[in-house]
């Protein structure tokens, strides 16, 4: 129990031991957060079934992502500013600077990069994006939830670059590195 205690709060580490522990902690609630979107998509993607197209664009699925998207940021959000960064700063500003650093993954890869592997899938493959992969105690696996989980790796890493860039930056290190 110790062991997992010192994993998520991370009490008299020395700076490389914190930041492996941070890297660990963050893979692990990046793993949850992947999970939570993956699942809230599916339930979307499963109770919204009509279609609606507009300029030959797929807006369930766009909406679907979003709803997932924002269930998703939320947890993201309180398990990074509480177990990855233990950040102390204030919660409104730096939940806001969350949700914006979000909403540029959101737009270049949740929607871009998903329409675009879509796209190449569906017109460069001639694979349907609802072709069934394989099925799993009568849950289908289509080719879209593939797309949907290469695109959920690659956001793990862009978010972390971002939250430790520009949301729950160390004030301590910046005025010891400013000489201030």
């Amino acid at each position: 129990m110790s062991t997992l205690k010192t994993i998520f709060y991370g009490e008299n580490l020395t700076p490389e031991q914190e930041k492996i522990r941070s890297i660990i902690v963050y893979i692990f609630f990046g793993g949850v957060t992947t999970l939570v979107n993956m699942i809230v998509y599916i339930i979307c993607d499963k109770l919204i079934t009509f279609d609606l197209k507009l300029f030959n664009l797929d807006v369930i699925d766009f909406l679907n992502i979003f709803i997932a998207w924002v269930v998703a940021v939320t947890v993201a959000f309180l398990t990074n500013r509480a177990y990855v960064f233990k950040s102390k700063g204030p919660f409104f500003k730096e939940l806001v600077s969350f949700f914006a650093a979000r909403v540029v993954t959101l737009v270049v890869l949740e929607e871009g990069l998903q329409f675009l592997l879509t796209l190449i899938l569906e017109k460069g493959f001639q694979i349907p994006k609802d072709n069934t992969m394989f099925v799993i105690i009568g849950f289908t696996f289509t080719y879209l939830y593939l797309v949907k989980v290469i695109v959920m790796v690659i956001e793990i890493f862009a978010n972390y670059v971002l939250s430790k860039l520009f949301v729950f930056r160390n004030k301590k290190k910046e005025v010891i590195a400013n000489g201030k």
